[in-house]
């Protein structure tokens, strides 16, 4: 059977289940279309001055997770669950486990509710087992994302002020809080992760510094303590950012650590312990996602890890949140996490409503379908929170392909804009993603601080989503032809020297069906446009090495996320590393100003060899070319203190990608994301919930760490005895 008819009988099968399946999209909360970026944000910006602006960019400071009183007579409650530990004195009463001041959710939806229960969850892959729940829980973060990524609130720094200049950040700690084992947590506990493991050149598994920790030269700050409560960030130029970063990820398991319990971790580090002479158990021991014993911050801690079949999790009695009413947080006992090595297996679960709650990672709207059929019987109710993606399922060329002819090619704007414009976007967002989201050329997320802060960014974004999302294969086949890209006698399109033109879709070959089905058909347009087009899948292992080196032509099987705000991981908006659009000139970028230990570090080391056989790969820019436009505009956001000034010079990089791209192209921009919810449980928020609040939930980015932005500490059951465990 030949490609075509294989593409015809997918098609024909997909766009059969896509009426229903779109159908129990709408009556699940999911929405059918998703409008452009409305509504300005009403405040952005720490407490203590420089930060985010609110719509009119006026500097202030959301108070209402710090100031919101405590009732009961300031009494603190906890769970019954620790009742006989504190009488045996085992446990210290709840009023001395908690700091003086603390962390109050503020999100509107959040009640009162009962202590008790075990959510079960699961994960497909190892690291899930281990990490899906850490990446759950803010406890570790020193600020927090609110309003989906519109404002920024407290964390275990309860409050922070810049200089004007924003080249010092003062952090202040909510005092008196206590790790999971009791003891206090201190800036201590920061400058050990800072000074033992970032500043020590022997352990080069965590010595990575973050981009919180750097100015806008990008020079290290200096760290220095004033008091247990107090930390000082020193920089040598601004870090406008600060605020921003140090809300970003789920620190210290994909993002930072920040946190490293320095009593704990001294006994495993060889400047501690003459016995221990490397560091691989220190690395292992800090990992709280398979050590029981490393204290946390996080509201849940590990008890049990078991390769390959679960992780279980259990209260932390010392965790410092509280909801309104004085209620210790979690209300929930623990949680479990199932391991499965196969989706199919763990849909299964799914229907037969072994799982609690559990998120999207293995599921598309393609399951809603499935899911709402079985829900009469699981009890688990499929529900939507917006992705927040700027393309879902994307394609881009290798701007820096090792081949001459092709990489000439691929470097006009034209050709790209032609294949873009044969990309019959609405067939995939009807087959694919059930009619939902908007098309979209591709950008970064429609969440972004940017598109939403006044009538310019919302402007800015309807530009950039709409500069070649036309479906004109007429109008693709004029450009290729101007470019010198024509059909022969059979019909394909050639070099522009005639030689042949062989177009590779490239992805990793366990990609998911979303990108199988949008591959299939682009794939499809393009060949209807006389491109010799075909899918080819690549072993997973060695991918990131191939495309580092630009031996690989095109990438298909990614999407685009990020923000909230485009500057704080900005590498889709500005080539700075290997992996996106301009790989070695990413690579370039990011060892500019390396100091020069080995010619491997430093950048313009081996300027007589072929830039694809330097070590590592690396290409300077095209001198007035789009990429180092957007370096220059780039470095300047990195030393501008004022919020305004920086917006705009997003939006000056953005018109670099409409008036010179697409340089990376999308499907459609934030379709849904299914959350899986047991019936009874409570104080999940819904999208109405979400959108009052504010944007409708951004959940595909890592940077925006969700659930954690959502409290998953404040959940309750209404039956807690019914979820023993």
């Amino acid at each position: 059977m030949d490609q075509e008819q294989k593409l015809s009988r997918r098609n024909f099968l997909r766009l059969s289940a896509a009426a229903a399946a779109s159908t129990m999209i709408a009556a699940c909360g999911g929405t059918p279309t998703t409008p452009a970026p409305g509504g300005a944000p009403t405040a952005a910006a720490p407490a203590g001055g420089a930060a985010a602006p609110t719509a009119a960019g006026v500097i202030s400071a959301p108070e209402a997770a710090t100031t919101v009183p405590i009732v009961a007579g300031g009494k603190y409650q906890q769970s019954p669950s620790l009742d006989d530990m504190v009488k045996s004195g085992k446990l210290p009463p709840v009023d001395q486990r908690l700091p003086k001041k603390p962390y109050v959710p503020p999100q509107p939806w959040l009640t009162a509710g009962k202590y008790g229960g075990v959510i079960q969850t699961t994960a497909n892959w190892e690291w899930g087992v281990q990490h899906i729940l850490l990446e759950s829980q803010y406890g570790h973060s020193p600020l927090r994302w609110l309003k989906d990524g519109l404002e920024i609130g407290p964390g275990w720094v309860e409050s922070w002020e810049s200089s004007p200049d924003a080249s010092k950040w003062t952090l202040h700690f909510r005092e008196g809080i206590k790790l999971s084992d009791g003891e206090p947590f201190t800036a201590d506990d920061v400058l050990y992760w800072w000074n033992d493991m970032i500043n020590n050149p022997d352990n080069t598994a965590s010595n990575t510094p973050p981009d919180e920790a750097r100015s806008g030269k990008g020079t290290l700050a200096k760290f220095n303590k004033v008091d247990d409560s107090t930390l000082e960030l020193a920089f040598d130029a601004p870090a406008p950012l600060t605020a921003d970063r140090l809300a970003m990820w789920v620190t210290g398991f994909i993002g930072p650590r920040w946190v490293a319990p320095m009593h704990y971790m001294k006994q495993f580090h060889p400047k501690y312990n003459k016995d221990i002479k490397d560091y691989k158990q220190h690395d292992l021991k800090i990992d709280a996602g398979n050590n029981p014993d490393v204290p946390t911050l996080n509201g849940w801690k590990l008890k049990e890890y078991k390769e390959g079949q679960h992780t279980i999790w259990e209260r932390n009695p010392y965790y410092w949140v509280v909801d309104k009413d004085g209620n210790q947080l979690p209300f929930i006992d623990g949680v479990v996490v199932t391991g499965f090595q196969d989706k199919e297996v763990q849909k299964l679960a799914f229907l037969d409503g072994k799982v609690d709650w559990d998120h999207f990672h293995s599921l598309t709207l393609s399951d809603v379908s499935a899911l709402k059929q079985a829900q009469a019987k699981t009890k688990v109710e499929p529900r939507f929170w917006d992705s927040g993606s700027g393309t879902a399922s994307m394609f881009f060329f290798s701007y820096d392909y090792q081949d001459e002819k092709y990489r000439t090619l691929f470097r006009v704007a034209d050709f790209r804009k032609a294949l873009s414009l044969a990309y019959n976007r609405a067939d995939a967002q009807k087959s694919i993603y059930f009619n939902t989201g908007e098309l979209t050329t591709g950008t970064l997320s429609p969440k972004a601080i940017e598109y939403n802060i006044n009538d310019q960014g919302k402007a800015a974004y309807a530009s950039w989503r709409d500069s070649a999302v036309k479906y004109d294969p007429e109008a693709a086949k004029a450009l290729l032809d101007k470019i010198g890209v024509k059909a022969g006698a059979d019909g394909k399109r050639t070099l522009p020297d005639g030689s042949p033109l062989k177009i590779t879709l490239d992805y990793q070959a366990d990609a998911g069906q979303e990108t199988l089905s949008k591959n299939e058909l682009l794939a499809k347009n393009w060949q209807a446009i006389g491109l010799d087009a075909t899918l080819n899948p690549h072993p997973p292992q060695g991918w990131d090495d191939e495309w580092a080196s630009a031996k690989t032509m095109s990438t298909t099987n990614w999407e685009v996320g990020d923000g909230p705000n485009h500057l704080v991981y900005p590498q889709w908006l500005v080539p700075l590393e290997q992996t996106r659009w301009a790989p070695l000139e990413g690579r370039f970028y990011s060892l500019r100003g390396t100091p020069k230990v080995s010619d491997t570090l430093q950048e313009l080391a081996e300027k007589d060899k072929d830039p694809w056989q330097r070590t590592p790969p690396r290409l300077e820019p095209d001198k007035g070319g789009p990429i180092e436009q957007l370096w220059t505009i780039y470095d300047k956001t990195k030393v501008e203190p004022d919020p305004m000034k920086r917006y705009q010079m997003v939006w000056d990089m953005i018109k670099i990608h409409v008036d010179q791209g697409p340089f990376f192209m999308g499907t459609v921009a934030n379709f849904p994301r299914i959350i899986l919810v047991k019936e009874g449980l409570m104080n999940v928020p819904t999208h109405d919930d979400l959108t009052k609040w504010g944007l409708g939930g951004f959940v595909n980015p890592w940077i925006h760490p969700t659930p954690a932005v959502y409290e998953p500490g404040a959940w309750f059951f209404s039956n807690p005895d019914e979820h023993k465990g």
